[in-house]
Formats: structure tokens, sequence, C-alpha cells
């Protein structure tokens, strides 16, 4: 009568595997077939109960048959294993056999497989037993299996070294048995669990864990380490734990990897023993065992460390931490959610991450965590989530598979809110193709956008080229990648002004070559700055105009100085004639000398103001136009006439030049009034003795009104040349130089009809606030 064969059938087709195992049971003598469906379910009843042979299908869902070989011998690395298969092949055979595979058998058709199948299995466990010794090895395979339960149960390491020493001590027959942590900062190891050793060792006694004593001799070689006879033992002497108990022979391992052990289980008879390979064996298997949970042990300390520092982090983020299962539900969500969406940690955990995602971006969303729970780390993913009152919150998306035994258990990721971001990069995405637009109406001109690190964004414009170079070498540059250092220096410095909301305009050189440059804010519809301009402008041959002109002007003041003094000289001497003949004689014909001769001065000073006055307005300041009229009123002689301001403008001029302008206009206005008239305020229709000057705002400037006889319209054309006048006493100069001061300020004057039959003039194109 033969032995009960505990044969394990492992096959993901449950119908199939209980036909086999029917089968089997049948063909087979004393056969006991269970059966798993999987790999997980397979490992499980090994670590639970002794098999004789295990039987297992390749073509399984996540784990194949290879790789159920490789688990199993990596714990059972005698137990016979035959792949039975229906999806075969040389590639597959020649693998199994090189992992070790005891046989190898494809399903086919018909019983016939099954009696084989049965034999093959007979022969390798026949085989087996003869070759370990069935009796000794049944008993220490049960230990284990008993052992490998508690540890996979979760128990405590104390229980499970208690548990160890008992096991290795029952199956082995050996009166004495310990576990010994090694302690690196004594360099000793700690008696942590035993048998038969006296009261109040365990827990307490320590062992030198020097090469002289067998567990730290042990330790240093890396064992396993077999005595016969401790008292001719010539490797190490006998540590005082060992004689004090009558120690003879015994086993001791390395508990943990060589390069990295915990300590050393040893078990030990005061009788001489001889240990066999399976002996050895077996107290291997237990020091694996031992060795894998204090691995778990030490990685769920650490997980748990990990954990714990995870949550704190998390507590504190100002980005959103989350991790979602596999199929896509939160599991844990930190405090930020509340901030970013206005749902609670609470209100998220247990809901599916598609219920925050707008329909029209699911797809991608889903996407991106397929990848991640495929096994691929995802950062910086774009995504638009729904928040409580269903705004839209534009978020990145950083993930992470977190995996264990090879398979992705969770995904862990960051969300970092950056709406503001994408928002701003809209706006200047739509501020850049509105300032392509302006440079296509620029062309003379260089228009550049520039960033907060005063990176170019966009350049355009003919002045690009023409200083050598291409919107393509601006973009993505900065100053100090295309320009001096001095020049550069000076761009940033202007550009992060515009950037803090000043606009300054300023004049560089640039390859022999003026370049007037204007930088501004550009902000968006609430104001926020979100960009810089700077617009460059070739002033090169204004400039050199300008020079041209200042030099004419010069040479002009000069010949006019010297007209005036040599005209002035016989015209002094005329007046001093004149003071002499009138203490002499009472004639008429000497106050119309007096009047020539006043009229003459007059005339030079006009001279003057025309030769002294430039083409350009440089200086300009923001004056109060009221305020400028009243002083000018003061400084002309106006006969009683009346002054009328109608206006609270405050008008960008060279102030000197203005009053210029001004008291001009006054000056004609009283010049030219009605013959024996005397100037007053709003004169009465038909009243020709009152004169009104009136000075009153346009959108673009202002003008100037009287109630005097007007200009007639053939003559207006002729008012502002040189030497025209209809006054007896003019001098014809006074209107060209106010042209002169409006053109220079870049201004226009006109005159018309005023309200009451005057002359009115007109100047426009003004800077006005």
């Amino acid at each position: 009568m033969h032995r009960q064969v505990r044969v394990l059938h492992v096959d993901d087709d449950p119908e199939f595997a209980e036909v086999a195992a029917t089968f089997l049971e049948r063909v087979g003598d004393g056969f006991s077939v269970e059966t798993a469906t999987n790999v997980s379910e397979g490992l499980a009843r090994l670590a639970e109960a002794a098999f004789d042979c295990v039987v297992s299908d390749y073509d399984m869902p996540r784990t194949n048959g290879i790789d159920f070989l490789e688990a199993v011998r990596t714990e059972y690395p005698d137990l016979p294993f035959v792949l039975f298969t229906g999806k075969g092949s040389e590639e597959v055979a020649s693998e199994a056999v090189s992992k070790g595979v005891s046989d190898y058998l494809q399903k086919g058709h018909g019983t016939e497989r099954y009696t084989l199948l049965a034999n093959r299995i007979q022969n390798l466990v026949a085989q087996h037993r003869a070759e370990a010794g069935l009796e000794s090895r049944i008993e220490q395979q049960s230990a284990l299996a008993a052992l490998g339960k508690s540890a996979l149960s979760g128990c405590g390491l104390q229980t499970l070294f208690e548990e160890a020493v008992e096991l290795v001590s029952d199956a082995l027959g050996t009166e004495c048995t310990n576990v010994l942590e090694y302690r690196s900062d004594t360099s000793d190891f700690l008696l942590r669990a035993g048998v038969g050793w006296q009261d109040g060792l365990v827990g307490a006694a320590a062992v030198e864990a020097g090469p002289e004593s067998q567990a730290g001799y042990t330790l240093q070689t890396g064992g396993p380490i077999v005595v016969e006879d401790l008292r001719t033992e010539d490797r190490f002497s006998g540590p005082p734990l060992l004689l004090d108990h009558g120690v003879v022979s015994g086993i001791s391992v390395v508990i943990g990897e060589t390069d990295d052990p915990w300590g050393v289980i040893g078990t030990h008879s005061t009788d001489q023993l001889t240990f066999t390979a399976d002996d050895v064996t077996f107290v291997q298997n237990v020091d694996n065992l031992l060795g894998n949970a204090i691995q778990r042990h030490r990685s769920e300390q650490r997980r748990r460390e990990s954990e714990r520092r995870f949550r704190e982090i998390a507590e504190v983020s100002p980005d959103t931490i989350f991790r979602l299962d596999i199929d896509g539900v939160f599991t844990f969500v930190s405090p930020a959610i509340e901030s970013l969406l206005g749902y609670s940690p609470e209100e998220l955990v247990d809901t599916p991450f598609r219920s925050y995602v707008p329909e029209e971006r699911l797809e991608a969303a889903f996407d991106g965590f397929s990848r991640v729970a495929a096994g691929e780390t995802v950062r910086e993913f774009e995504l638009r989530l729904t928040d409580v009152d269903g705004e839209s919150v534009y978020v990145e998306v950083s993930a992470s598979p977190v995996t264990h035994d090879g398979s992705v258990r969770f995904v862990q990721g960051l969300v970092r809110d950056v709406t503001n971001r994408t928002k701003r990069e809209r706006r200047l995405e739509r501020l850049k193709a509105q300032y392509e637009t302006l440079i296509e109406n620029l062309p003379e001109m260089g228009v550049f956008l520039f960033d907060r690190d005063c990176r170019y964004t966009v350049a355009g414009g003919g002045e690009i080229s023409s200083a050598g170079l291409t919107p393509a070498d601006f973009e993505g540059s900065t100053p100090h990648d295309l320009f001096s250092e001095a020049i550069a220096d000076e761009l940033e410095h202007y550009y992060r002004e515009a950037l803090d909301g000043h606009s300054h305009s300023f004049e560089q050189q640039y390859r022999g070559k003026h370049y007037r440059v204007q930088t501004v804010a550009v902000r968006d519809d609430n104001g926020e700055v979100i960009s810089g301009l700077a617009v460059s402008e070739d002033v090169t041959a204004r400039r050199e105009r300008q020079r041209t002109l200042e030099r004419q002007n010069e040479r002009l003041r000069e010949f006019a100085g010297v007209v005036s003094h040599d005209l002035r000289n016989p015209l002094n001497v005329a007046q001093g004639r004149l003071k002499l003949a009138r203490a002499e004689c009472d004639s008429e014909h000497l106050d119309n000398v007096a009047a020539a001769i006043e009229r003459s001065n007059r005339l030079i000073d006009d001279l003057l103001t025309l030769a002294s006055s430039g083409d350009e307005v440089t200086e300009t300041a923001s004056l109060d136009l009221g305020a400028v009229v009243d002083g000018c009123w003061q400084n002309v002689p106006t006969d009683g006439a009346t002054l009328v301001v109608r206006s609270e403008q405050t008008v960008v001029a060279d102030r000197g030049r203005l009053e210029q302008l001004l008291e001009n206009l006054v000056r004609n206005a009283v010049e030219h009034a009605f013959p024996q008239s005397e100037v007053s305020l709003d004169a009465a229709e038909g009243d020709a003795s009152d004169l009104t000057v009136t000075v009153g705002a346009l959108e673009d400037g202002f003008y100037v009104e009287d109630t005097g006889p007007g200009i007639p319209p053939e003559e207006r054309d002729d008012v502002f040349k040189g030497g025209y006048s209809t006054a007896a006493d003019g001098t014809g100069f006074g209107l060209r130089i106010v042209r002169q001061i409006a053109e220079a300020h870049g201004w226009t004057v006109t005159v018309a009809d005023g309200e009451h039959g005057g002359a009115r003039f007109e100047v426009r194109g003004i800077e006005t606030t």
C-alpha cells in the first residue's frame, strides 16, 4: 500500500481543474488533489499545508506558470513541479527547464493524458521521497508550513520567534534553540527567544559577537555552521551560554542577508548528533521565513513612517495631494482641496475623480490616469476641473504609480492650481496676436513684448532688420543675450520699471544709430500688469536735422544780434536828437518821429524773437491754461479791454513760448480794434468802442476770439506771413511768430470769424487734460 500523494493543481479554469482532480484521484494510487484557480491562492495553499507535488497551468492571468514556478522554487526548492499546459511550445518548455521544472506535459485530448500525468507525478514523488528522507522531510515541512502560516497571519515578530524555536527543537529533536539579535552598537547578541535555556536568560542574556563564539563565527562567515562536537571544535570556543547548558552539537544560520544580517538562529543538543543536509536546509528554511518576516516588519515600519511623514507633509502642503485606487476612486485627499475646489477632503474620499472633470476633458483625464495605472509616471499633466460652484479650475497634475510585488496598488499625485497662470498665458497669446497686428501697422519701428523675466515674447517691425537682427533673434532671448552689457543693463532697468507700471522714454545708440525707446506696461482688463511693451524708433536723421537746425539758428541769432546792434545805435541817436528837438520847439512832426522810432524798436524785437525761436520744442510741462492767460494779459497794454477765460484745461507746452503766442494774439486783437475804441467785456451789439478778448477750450486745443473788426476771408492766408499788418503802427510779424510757435509744438493755428464778427484764432493738436 502506497502513502497518500498530496497534489496541488493550479489552473485558472476551475471546471478543468476539478475534472483533472477527479481523474487523477481515480487513476492515481492514493492521490489527494486540491485545486486553486490562481497563483496567489496556490502560494497560500502551499504555505498552509504540505504537498508532494504541484501541477500548474502555464497561461494564467497576471502571473503565468513560469512565474509561479519561480515563486515556488524560492520557498520550496525541491518540491516536484509539473507544468501541465494546453499552450505549449519549445520556447515555454525550454524556459521551464531552465527555471527548474520537474516535468513538462501538454494537456492534449482524452483521458489517457491524465493517466500519463498520474504516472509522472507518482515517479517524481517517489524519487523525491527517496532522495530527501520522506519521514523527516514531512515533519519539517509541516513545521515550516505552520511557521509560514503564522508569518503570513501578521503576528508580531516576538511571537513568530517563540513559535520558531519551538518548531525547530521539535522537528530536529534538539533541547535548546535560540534566536539571537545582533546589536551593532554593543557588538553582541541579545537572546530574543529560546527554549531549553535557564529561566531569566531569554530577553536578557548577551552573547559575544566575536569569532570565538559559534554565533559570532556564523555571523562572520555567513554560515551555515554545523557542529558535531563542541568539545573538540577548533574553529571557535563555546560561549558560556552553550557550555553552561552542556551543549555538544548544533546548527547555526544567519538570519537575513549576509551583507546586512539581523542575527542568528541556532539549535543545539546535549547529545552528539549527526545533522543531515535536510536538517541544515530545514533550519535555513526557518531562517528564510524569519528573515522574510523581519524584512516585512522593517518594510512595514518604513511604510508606516513614510505614511506618517506623507500625511504631515500633505496636511501643510499648499498643493493638493491625493491617492486614487486602481478604479480611479479617491482614497485620500489633503486639506488643500478646500481652497482649490471648495470641497472638504471627506467629501471627495470614496468618490471617482471623473465627478470633478468636465465632460469634454474626461477622455484626456482617463488617458492620463490609465498611463499611471499602467506603471508610467506623469508629470505636469494639464487638466481642467470643476469646483463646487461649477466654475472651471485649471490645474497641473503630477502622478506616479505605487507598486507592491510588481503590481500597481494605487496612484499617488499632486495637483497644483495654475488657473491664474493659464489665464495669463491665454491673455498673453491674445496680446501677442494683437501686437503682431500693431507691428504690421508700424513697419518703420521696432515693437517688442517682454515677460517678467525680461524675455522677449514678440518682436517685429522694420527697425529690427535695419539693425541687423531678426524677430527670431529676439523671441525667447533677453537683452543680455543680444546686446552689450551697458545697453542690456539700461534696457532691463527700464523694462523692469515698465513691469512695475512706470512708463519711460529714453535714447540709446546702437551700431552708430540713435534710437528713441518708449517702454510701457501692458495691463489686462483688471489693471494687472501682464507684460511690458517697448517701441523703438530710429531718430538718427531727426537728430541730424536738429543739429543742422541748431547750427542755422545759431548763425541766425548771431546775424540778428549784429543787425539789432547796428540798427539800435542810430535809433538811440535819433531818440536822443528827438529829445533835444522837443526842448527847442513843439511840432506835431516830432510825434510822428517818436512813433516811427518806437515802431522800429518793436520791429527789431519781433525780428529777434523770430530768429531766436527754433522749429522744435524739446522741453514741455503740464500748464494751467487759465493761469498762463491771466499772466499774459498783465504783460500787454490792453487799453481797458476785457478778458474772458472759458477754459479749465491743462495743456502740455513750453511755458515761455506759449506765453509769447498768447501775448501776440492779445496784442494783435488790441492793435487791430476799431478806431477810437475802448476795450471792454462782452461789447454790446453795435458798440464799436468796447473790445472783449475771450480764451476758450476746444476738444484738442483752445481759441482766442475778439469782438474787433475781424479779418476778411481773402486776407486770412496772408496774416501769418512776415510783414503783414493792417495797423498803422504794426510790425507785421506778430502772427508769424504765433504760427512759428504753434508749429514748433506740432500744433496748427487757423483764423475764422468770431461769434460777434471779430477774429477767432483756433490752436489745435494740443495734448490736454
